[in-house]
């Protein structure tokens, strides 16, 4: 990208009652999920099912963090962060070889996954993804201490993220049966880079390095309890039923008082 002179969407025209912060409540993560899940029926990304939810077994990990944005206390958008975890991230499906590679490395990744916003359009949206995107950063800089950010993305946002976020190619375009074999683009956006790749643009230095999130604010979202595994999980949906064994491993050790016989042999 060099020194291209980017300007940024105005974030401005919602004044000061737009926040985004981690999701703070069971209600408000249902309410994400079923924005997600809209999102992605509107696509053609998913099949319909009762429960209006979309979520993954990625979102009953401790580690994983869901920011909602609120338009005076509406829930207008939101974005899940999903650390690496012992089963590996959501795009090893289709993209293990590439994310792999970067594990070799010894580089600490993080994928930014389920990415909804009320508006249609993307370029309506523009505006909340870049404030969305600010939160992720911050978290995944200040608090992970991550090195790299991952995604998928249908390959016709791609000028999006390379051009506004910086994300550079990954792996190529491949199907996603996640997502009933949508095209999809891998990207990765080199977090120990990201400052010294906004010299000379002055709109991406100003959004993402100034006004860093203040910690306690990253950390104040909500972990899911036996409760809430049981809701999202046993109850809305049947996950728990149908996940791998190694990850109702992982689950159950970072879990370990929960009910898991219960949950995963339906009595």
């Amino acid at each position: 990208m060099g020194k291209d002179v980017i300007r940024l969407p105005d974030i401005g025209d919602s004044g000061g009652r737009v926040t985004v912060r981690p999701a703070a409540s069971r209600d408000e993560l249902q309410q994400a999920f079923h924005l997600v899940y809209g999102s992605y029926r509107q696509r053609g990304y998913i099949a319909p099912n009762t429960s209006e939810v979309r979520l993954s077994l990625f979102n009953a990990f401790p580690s994983t963090v869901t920011f909602v944005s609120l338009l005076d206390g509406d829930l207008i958008a939101t974005v899940t962060l999903v650390p690496d975890t012992p089963v590996g991230l959501p795009m090893d499906d289709i993209y293990h070889e590439e994310v792999q590679g970067l594990r070799q490395q010894g580089r600490q990744l993080a994928e930014v996954t389920m990415l909804a916003d009320r508006r249609r359009r993307l370029r309506r949206a523009l505006p909340m993804l870049l404030q969305m995107m600010k939160s992720v950063f911050d978290y995944a800089t200040l608090v992970l201490k991550a090195d790299d950010l991952c995604i998928t993305i249908n390959p016709r946002h791609e000028t999006y993220y390379e051009r506004l976020l910086l994300f550079e190619p990954l792996g190529g375009m491949k199907t996603y049966p996640s997502v009933r074999n949508n095209p999809a683009l891998a990207k990765r956006l080199d977090l120990n880079a990201a400052r010294s790749r906004c010299e000379g643009i002055p709109d991406l230095i100003e959004h993402f390095f100034t006004n860093r999130t203040p910690r306690d604010r990253l950390t104040s979202g909500c972990r899911m309890t036996c409760e809430d595994l049981q809701y999202f999980f046993a109850e809305l949906t049947e996950l728990f039923k149908t996940a791998p064994p190694e990850t109702l491993r992982c689950l159950r050790n970072a879990y370990p008082d929960c009910p898991w016989d219960q949950w995963t042999s339906g009595s």
